[in-house]
């Protein structure tokens, strides 16, 4: 059991600010990591959320005007833990839990042994990320060409290349049943264990125009160009650690190469109001960067513009102008920099040195901001080989490659497929929108819509099925619902949900 102070100064993640290795250097580029919407992402009623995988698609839309009021998008993945219970999650929620793992109350009775740690040797990572889609509007112009606008706030928190021994050593550091005992680290590998936490908000606009539209046919292209903001930073990266600690009073650092880097003293609230969602700011930018989507897309089958123009707002599926459809688009192709308002500072050593894991200690890092690297700053200062370090930190976005296709099975039942391949390399340390292999089997109305994304996730480790419902102008979904639901092991889940509505009618 945690020890309540030290679970509050965690805040989930303080445990990895202090042990955690982001892939930074001077002038290095990190990547950040980027979440997906399956169920919605794909459908003929996505309406203004098509900009964000294929701002071509907007073309297509049902509708002459469409919003975005706010949707909101959790994810959390990891290799290194995962619930084992003796019963499914579906056998949970509804009461069908065996009786011996049941309370007095006839409630379930969660156990600390059915989260177990998996064998990862020194590969395990972990993520938890965010993406806030705030309020968009598109707009047709004509019969070819529509236009909008989109705001969206992105943020992660997540750990790489991460060791056995870190994980049984956190149990020494952390956990009050084991005050008193030794541990050690050997946190030596070829790739850096690494630690970072981003967050960024972006303003785009895009244009999409259907250049071919004919009573068969349908060929359009689409652009955005978007405006990144800086909320802030904060990582530490090592080359290689080794590690001995006494109980929990103190650490001793046998041998150290760790580099550190973290903007201004709010840093952590900034990270935190990302999660949770946010309208764009113009205030205290940290950083700034410009972002690109360039697509096409190309449309088989009966219909045309009269058709999509006159009927396809009335949400009747027997007037889509296309029995296919095929899209191709790279997105987030581009930087985003945090300039001289990072401070970055590296520290090493050859002998041992030891460093008090006291209540000021803790007490540094409680604080939510920048406290704790200052600490660890001033502690370099005094008894390592410390050096400032000086220039720019710049961030890459997950550039990515997407193809979809659709294809109309009968009325009002459409089967789409989504690859999403990075290219950013699988070996790269630091942060990439993993690939995957999607197909999203729906049932679709102007009022309802059912649809049931199966793939392959986590660049093709993980089979996962998903689910999502939108009634109207509300939708709520997950790529891995039915899985989880199904599973009696779980290593993560992601859910989104929102409101989007569109806006006035096509007249006649």
């Amino acid at each position: 059991m945690l020890d309540p102070k030290v679970n509050r100064c965690l805040n989930g993640f303080v445990f990895w600010i202090v042990f955690g290795f982001f892939n930074f250097w001077s002038g290095s580029i990190a990547k950040i990591n980027a979440q997906t919407f399956e169920g919605i992402q794909n459908s003929n009623f996505a309406g203004v959320h098509s900009v964000y995988s294929n701002p071509a698609l907007l073309t297509s839309m049902a509708y002459k005007r469409h919003a975005n009021i706010s949707t909101l998008g959790f994810e959390v993945n990891n290799n290194m833990f995962v619930i084992t219970a003796p019963f499914t999650l579906w056998q949970a929620i509804t009461g069908n839990v065996p009786a011996q793992f049941q309370n007095a109350n006839g409630k379930v009775h969660w156990q600390k042994d059915f989260l177990k740690q998996q064998p990862i040797g020194t590969s395990g990572w972990g993520s938890v990320s965010a993406e806030y889609r705030g309020p968009a509007y598109a707009n047709r112009i004509g019969k070819r060409f529509v236009w909008s606008t989109h705001s969206r706030t992105r943020t992660q928190v997540s750990v790489r290349n991460v060791s056995t021994g870190l994980l049984d050593y956190g149990r020494v550091l952390f956990d009050t049943s084991m005050r008193g005992k030794n541990g050690n680290l050997d946190q030596r590998s070829s790739l850096p264990f690494s630690f970072q936490a981003n967050a960024y908000q972006e303003l785009g606009a895009s244009l999409a125009a259907a250049i071919i539209d004919s009573k068969k046919l349908k060929i359009s292209i689409g652009g955005t160009a978007k405006y990144l903001m800086g909320l802030g930073h904060y990582s530490i990266v090592s080359e290689g650690m080794q590690l001995r600690t006494f109980g929990r009073d103190s650490i001793q650092f046998m041998q150290s190469n760790v580099q550190v880097s973290y903007s201004e003293t709010q840093v952590f609230k900034r990270i935190m109001s990302g999660l949770i969602g946010g309208l764009p700011s113009f205030r205290n930018i940290m950083g700034h960067g410009i972002g690109f989507d360039l697509g096409f897309t190309v449309e088989g089958g009966k219909g045309g513009g009269t058709a999509q123009f006159k009927d396809r707002w009335l949400g009747d599926p027997t007037a889509r102008n296309y029995h296919w459809r095929l899209a191709a688009s790279v997105t987030d192709f581009g930087k985003l920099s945090y300039g001289s308002q990072v401070n970055t500072f590296s520290f090493s050593n050859v002998t041992p040195v030891t460093l008090k894991t006291d209540s000021a200690f803790f007490g540094a890092f409680q604080q939510g901001g920048s406290a704790g690297y200052t600490y660890l700053e001033e502690f370099a200062k005094k008894s390592m080989n410390y050096k400032q370090e000086s220039g720019t930190m710049r961030f890459v976005l997950p550039t990515q490659l997407h193809v979809q296709g659709d294809l109309r099975i009968m009325a009002g039942f459409y089967t789409a497929f989504h690859w999403q391949q990075s290219l950013l390399s699988l070996k790269s340390v630091g942060f990439r929108q993993p690939s995957s292999l999607v197909i999203v089997p729906r049932l679709e109305t102007k009022w309802l819509e059912v649809s049931m994304p199966v793939g392959l996730t986590n660049d093709y480790r993980k089979g996962n099925i998903g689910a999502c419902v939108r009634v109207g102008p509300i939708f709520l979904g997950s790529d891995n619902f039915l899985s989880n639901m199904m599973s009696n092991n779980i290593k993560g889940m992601n859910v989104y949900f929102g409101l989007s509505s569109s806006i006035g009618k096509i007249k006649k």
